[in-house]
């Protein structure tokens, strides 16, 4: 219970932050803490060829865990290879789904404000949402995103997407969250399921993972 009260009290502290830059940089990817919009769009790319991987040739439905402004529908929506992605968007915070309401205004079903999928889908979509912390224990913050992880993987049929800053050892510097990649990947197999990482093409330190869900 004292562990969830904490993750809680973490949540609302990122809650804040967000919607803070929001305001000050708008729906742009400044707006979310990204560097450029070509590191975004890099990190999409390189979590979605994970999807097609683990589930080729078929259609998928995937919930984009912290979606923000809905850059990840934007994405999608622009390339026909991604035609067979049933998309869900979900943000604890409400002026991201009040901007993505505003932005997709003939798809505002798709946009949850939410911390878990609003009903079972194929994979959950992480991408950056656990870079920024306002926390300054590294082991607290991974305690928190495996507890997130675990909780949106009872809603996965087949996994769970994500990407995270890498680093030789887990710290947090400036905000940023680093995770040692052969570490998560141990801890991943460990707690959750089979577990492949894969560094994100033309952004340096940056590691896609695939938890594929363990069948009954």
């Amino acid at each position: 219970m004292f562990r969830r009260l904490t993750y809680a009290l973490l949540e609302q502290r990122i809650n804040r932050a967000y919607g803070d830059r929001l305001a000050q940089r708008g729906t742009t990817a400044a707006g979310v803490f990204w560097r450029s919009e070509a590191s975004q769009s890099a990190r999409f790319k390189a979590l979605l060829s994970l999807v097609h991987k683990a589930a080729p040739n078929r259609p998928v439905s995937l919930a984009d865990i912290g979606c923000g402004y809905g850059a990840l529908r934007d994405y999608i929506g622009k390339d026909q290879a991604y035609r067979s992605i049933s998309y869900l968007g979900v943000d604890i915070n409400r002026a991201m789904i009040a901007a993505c309401h505003k932005k997709f205004a003939h798809e505002t079903h798709l946009f949850t404000c939410a911390s878990l999928p609003p009903e079972p889908v194929d994979f959950c979509l992480f991408s950056g949402t656990f870079n920024l912390t306002h926390c300054d224990d590294p082991a607290l913050w991974e305690d928190y995103i495996f507890a997130k992880l675990a909780d949106c993987l009872r809603f996965c049929q087949s996994g769970l997407v994500l990407n995270l800053i890498c680093a030789p050892k887990t710290e947090i510097w400036k905000q940023i969250f680093y995770a040692n990649r052969a570490n998560f990947v141990h801890r991943a197999e460990q707690q959750l399921g089979r577990t492949i990482a894969q560094s994100t093409p033309g952004v340096g330190g940056d590691v896609s993972f695939l938890i594929t869900a363990a069948k009954d």
